[in-house]
C-alpha cells in the first residue's frame, strides 16, 4: 500500500520517474524562490517540496542551462539561507542550513546541501513532498485542509506497471476507497462510505473521476480504464461542489498520467502470464513509447495494451466453464508542445474496448464457482476520450489553465431474465447505453507558499445519455420504456486562501451553478407525471482552515457541499418513467496529518467526519427484477478514517490504515420498504489495509524486493431492502510478491488472494435472479503472475 498522507509546505509533483543522472533544459526566470522552485520540479520532472518558513520572500537570479535536477537545485540555492536534501526517486526537501555559532558571533554557515542516503531503487518515494494537484491550487498536502490520498508505485502497489493495473489496486491499498465487482465498465466507485446501490444504471456516480484535467464520464459506471503508464491516483475526498460541481458528492478520484518527455526518447515493454486456480490462463501485455520531435518543444507519447483475465465461473445450466472471461483492449496517444516561454499544450486520446462474453456471479447450492443460466449474459463497452489542455504559467506566478474534453461511452448489457416458474422459455432483458459529454474549463490562479493564493474559473459542460431497454424471446425482443436525459451546466468558481497568523490559514471557496436538465422516455407508455425539464441555480459553499502546529505536524478542519442532477428516469415496472429530485450533501470534518522528518520515520493521519445526504438517489431492482431509480430518504454518515506509514530503515516500509463508518438511512421515503435502521448499501462498518515492503541491493545496479499485503473488508448489503438486504463482504485477502530489476529489465511475480477466499465482493449479479437471495460473487481464486519489462 502506498497511502502518501505527509506533506510539506511547498511542493509540486511532476511526472515519477526522472533519472537523476539525466540533464534537463532548465531555464528559470528571476523571482520568488518558491515560484522557482515550482518552475524547476516541473521542467526536471521532480519532487521538490519544503517546510520552511520564508521562502516566498528570497528573491533569485535567473538562470538557463542544460543541468540534472539536482546540479540545478544546488544552483538555485546558492547564497541563500536553504539547501537541498536527496530523499532518491527524484524527490527533493528543502531545508534551512545549519548555523554555526563562533566567537563573539552567530552566523549562518555556507554549509554544502546535506545529502540523505538514497532508498533502495524500486522503494516507494518518501511521501513528504507531495501534492495533490486535484486542488486545483498548487498547495501542499501537509498544509492542504481537508482529507485527501496520493496512490503511486510502491509498497506492495501497482500502478503504472503493467496493462493489468486498474482502480481495482486503489481500492485494495486504500480502505477509504469502496466499488462494485459487477464487472470492468460496470463498476461503481464509492469514497467513505457515500454510496447508493450495487446496481448500474442512469444516475450519476456519487464519485467523479478524472484524468488530468478532464472528466471521465458525466453519468453511468465508471469506464474502468487501464492505469498502464500512470503516474499516480490523487483522492480527494468529501463533496466537491465547490471546485468541481455536480455528482462530486463523495469526492474525486484524479487519474495523472505521465507526462511526455521532451528531451528523451524511451520505450518500455512489459508483459505476463497468469493463471488462476481452477480457472483459464490470463495475461497481459503493454507498450510505451516516447519521442521527442522537436528537443524541448515538441514530442509524442505512445501507449497500448491487451489484457485478458481467464474466468472462473462454470455455467451447468449451458454446458460451459471459466465463462467470466473478460479481454480489454486499448490505447493512448499525447502530444505535447511548449510553444513559449511558460506555454505548455497537451493533447491527447484515449481509446478502450472491453468485451465480456459473461457475468461473473455463482449460485449457492450449486458446485462451487458455478451457476445454471439459460442464457449468455455479455456485455460490451466502446469507450473514447479527447481532451485538449492549455497550460500557461507566467515569472510572477500567475497561472491559466484552460481544458477540454469530449467523451463518447456505448455499452450494451444482457441479462437472463427467464422466468423459474418457465424455466425451459428463454426470456431476455437487453440495455443500450449512449453517453456524450462535452466538458471546458477555464481557470486563473496564484499560489504562495503555506495555501496563500487565489482561484478563480468558470466551466461550461453538456452531457446526453440515453439507456435504451428491450424484453422478451431473445429472437422477438420488444422495446420497453428507457429514458434520455440532457443536461446543460454553466457555473463561476472561486477560492481564496488567506493567513490569519503565520501558522493559521482560512480558506473561503464558492460555485455559483446553473443548471438545465431535460428528459423524456425512449419508447413505452407515460402513465404517470414527470418534469420535461428542469432549470436550477445553486451556490456551494467551502470554508477550511489549517494550522501548522509544528513544522512537521498540521490540523485542519472543513466544511463543503454538493448536489447529483435530477431528471427523467425509470420508475419501478415495464413501462413507467418518474421524476428523480436531485440530492445533496452537506459534509464538515476535522483531522491531523503528520510529516515524516526525512527518508526513515513514521507520517499519518486522521479525520473525523459527518456528513447530511438528503434525498439519497440510487439505482435499485423491484422483485421482478426491473432495474429502477428513485430517491430513498435521507441518511447521516459519521466516519472516522486513520493510517499511518513506517520506514525504520531505508527499504523497508509498512503502511496501516484502517476507515470506520456508520451509515444508516433516516426519514425514509414512505413509498420504499424498508427494515428499521437499515444501513447503505456497499458501506461495511469496518475496512482495513496493510502492507509490508523490503527492498535491497544486490549487485551493482541491481537491486530486488519483496512485500506483503493484506485487507479486510466488513460485511454490508447490495440494497437496503428485502430480498436485497443479504450480506455481503466480512472477508479479508492476502497478496504477496516478489521484484528483481536491473535498471532496464524487470521481472515480477505477484500471488493474489494467497489463501483462497471464496468472499461475495458487492455486486448484483443478474438482477432477475437475486429476488431469490442465492446469488454471490466470489472472488477470483488463488491467482499466479509471472511478468517481466524491458525499458530504454
Amino acid at each position: 500500500m502506498a497511502v502518501v498522507t505527509a506533506a510539506s509546505a511547498l511542493c509540486v509533483p511532476v511526472a515519477a520517474g526522472a533519472r537523476p543522472d539525466e540533464r534537463h533544459g532548465v531555464d528559470i526566470p528571476a523571482g520568488p524562490l518558491d515560484r522557482a522552485l515550482a518552475i524547476l520540479a516541473r521542467q526536471t520532472g521532480s519532487d521538490i517540496g519544503s517546510a520552511e518558513p520564508g521562502i516566498g520572500r528570497i528573491a533569485t537570479a535567473g538562470f538557463r542551462g542544460r543541468l540534472t535536477a539536482s546540479a540545478a537545485l544546488d544552483r538555485l540555492l546558492r547564497g541563500t539561507p536553504f539547501a537541498a536534501q536527496g530523499l532518491g526517486a527524484g524527490a527533493y526537501r528543502v531545508v534551512r542550513r545549519p548555523t554555526v555559532r563562533r566567537a563573539g558571533a552567530a552566523r549562518a554557515a555556507p554549509a554544502k546541501p546535506v545529502a540523505a542516503p538514497d532508498p533502495v531503487a524500486g522503494t516507494a518515494k518518501p511521501p513528504p513532498d507531495i501534492v495533490v494537484t486535484a486542488s486545483k491550487r498548487t498547495v501542499a498536502l501537509l498544509g492542504f485542509p481537508g482529507a485527501i490520498t496520493v496512490l503511486r508505485s510502491g509498497s506492495g502497489l501497482r500502478v503504472g506497471d503493467v496493462a493489468g493495473d486498474t482502480l481495482d489496486e486503489a481500492l485494495a491499498a486504500t480502505p477509504i476507497l469502496q466499488g462494485t465487482a459487477l464487472g470492468a465498465g460496470r463498476n461503481k466507485l464509492f469514497i467513505r462510505g457515500v454510496a447508493d446501490s450495487s446496481f448500474t444504471g442512469p444516475t450519476q456516480s456519487t464519485t467523479n473521476v478524472y484524468f488530468g484535467e478532464v472528466p471521465l464520464a458525466y453519468n453511468g459506471p465508471d469506464p474502468g480504464l487501464s492505469l498502464y503508464d500512470m503516474d499516480r491516483i490523487e483522492v480527494l475526498e468529501g463533496p466537491q461542489g465547490a471546485l468541481y460541481g455536480a455528482g462530486a458528492i463523495g469526492g474525486i478520484i484524479r487519474l495523472v498520467p505521465r507526462i511526455v518527455d521532451l528531451a528523451r526518447i524511451a520505450a518500455e515493454v512489459s508483459g505476463g502470464v497468469s493463471g488462476t486456480r481452477g480457472g483459464a490462463a490470463g495475461g497481459d501485455v503493454a507498450a510505451m513509447m516516447n519521442v521527442p520531435l522537436i528537443g524541448g518543444v515538441a514530442g509524442v507519447r505512445a501507449v497500448g495494451y491487451r489484457m485478458h483475465d481467464g474466468g472462473y465461473i462454470a455455467d451447468v445450466g449451458r454446458g460451459l466453464y471459466r465463462v467470466n472471461t473478460v479481454t480489454t483492449t486499448g490505447g493512448r496517444l499525447d502530444l505535447r508542445l511548449r510553444p513559449g516561454k511558460g506555454w505548455t499544450i497537451d493533447a491527447g486520446v484515449v481509446l478502450q474496448s472491453v468485451a465480456a462474453p459473461d457475468l461473473q456471479y455463482a449460485e449457492r447450492g450449486a458446485p462451487p464457482m458455478s451457476r445454471a443460466s439459460l442464457l449468455a449474459q455479455p456485455f460490451d463497452q466502446d469507450y473514447r476520450l479527447g481532451r485538449i489542455v492549455v497550460d500557461k504559467l507566467w515569472d510572477d506566478g500567475l497561472h491559466l489553465v484552460s481544458a477540454t474534453g469530449l467523451v463518447l461511452r456505448d455499452a450494451d448489457s444482457r441479462f437472463d431474465a427467464t422466468r423459474r416458474n418457465r424455466p425451459t422459455v428463454p426470456i431476455a432483458y437487453d440495455t443500450t447505453e449512449h453517453s456524450r459529454l462535452l466538458s471546458h474549463e477555464t481557470r486563473v490562479s496564484r499560489t504562495r507558499a503555506n495555501g496563500v493564493g487565489w482561484l478563480v474559473g468558470v466551466s461550461l459542460l453538456e452531457a446526453r445519455d440515453a439507456y435504451e431497454r428491450m424484453y422478451g424471446a431473445p429472437d422477438r425482443l420488444r422495446d420497453i420504456v428507457g429514458v434520455s436525459n440532457r443536461t446543460i451546466d454553466a457555473a463561476v468558481f472561486g477560492e481564496a486562501g488567506f493567513v490569519v497568523t503565520p501558522p493559521l490559514t482560512v480558506t473561503l471557496g464558492g460555485r455559483v451553478t446553473h443548471q438545465r436538465s431535460d428528459g423524456e422516455p425512449i419508447a413505452g407508455s407515460r402513465l404517470n407525471a414527470f418534469i420535461r425539464g428542469r432549470s436550477v441555480t445553486r451556490i456551494d459553499p467551502a470554508i477550511a482552515v489549517s494550522w501548522m502546529v509544528r513544522p512537521d505536524i498540521a490540523a485542519y478542519a472543513r466544511i463543503q457541499s454538493g448536489f447529483r442532477t435530477g431528471g427523467i428516469t425509470v420508475a419501478p415496472g415495464i413501462g413507467r418513467v418518474a421524476d428523480l429530485r436531485p440530492d445533496t450533501i452537506r459534509v464538515a470534518e476535522v483531522g491531523i496529518r503528520t510529516d515524516r522528518p526525512g527518508p526513515t520515520g513514521v507520517a499519518g493521519s486522521a479525520g473525523l467526519s459527518i456528513a447530511d445526504w438528503r434525498h439519497v438517489q440510487a439505482d435499485l431492482v423491484d422483485r421482478t427484477g426491473f432495474p429502477f431509480t428513485t430517491n430513498l430518504g435521507n441518511s447521516r454518515i459519521h466516519g472516522l478514517e486513520a493510517d499511518v506509514n513506517w520506514i525504520p530503515i531505508v527499504g523497508l516500509r509498512g503502511d496501516l490504515a484502517m476507515f470506520l463508518n456508520d451509515a444508516r438511512i433516516d426519514d425514509r421515503d414512505p413509498t420504499i420498504p424498508r427494515s428499521p435502521g437499515a444501513r447503505l448499501p456497499n458501506t461495511p462498518p469496518f475496512a482495513l489495509s496493510a502492507s509490508l515492503t523490503y527492498d535491497w541491493r544486490i549487485a551493482s545496479g541491481q537491486t530486488g524486493g519483496v512485500d506483503a499485503a493484506w485487507r479486510y473488508v466488513g460485511q454490508s448489503t447490495p440494497g437496503t431492502r428485502a430480498p436485497f438486504d443479504v450480506a455481503q463482504g466480512g472477508y479479508g485477502t492476502t497478496r504477496i510478491g516478489a521484484r528483481w530489476s536491473d535498471g532496464r529489465v524487470r521481472l515480477t511475480a505477484n500471488v493474489e488472494n494467497l489463501w483462497d477466499v471464496t468472499g461475495d465482493r458487492f455486486a448484483g449479479g443478474n438482477p432477475f435472479a437475486q429476488a431469490l437471495r442465492d446469488e454471490y460473487t466470489p472472488l477470483r481464486p488463488r491467482t499466479i503472475r509471472i511478468g517481466g519489462a524491458v525499458s530504454w
